[in-house]
């Protein structure tokens, strides 16, 4: 894969990982708590996060 191309598509994974994070903060404090919706784009925000993480490891040998 491309440098520059990982590098963006990294940075787009961590973006989305914390909207998504907020998005389930802000559903879950709503009055009615919308729980469904929040499960679901923290699943999402946590997921963004570890193909993130998993996308700057460095390569073992």
């Amino acid at each position: 894969m491309h440098p520059n191309l990982k590098i963006f598509i990294t940075i787009f994974c961590y973006i989305s990982g914390v909207a998504g994070l907020v998005t389930a903060v802000l559903d879950a404090s709503e009055r009615p708590a919308a729980t469904t919706e929040a499960v679901i784009a923290g699943a999402i925000g946590v997921l963004f996060l570890v193909a993130g993480l998993a996308l700057t490891r460095k390569p073992r040998y």
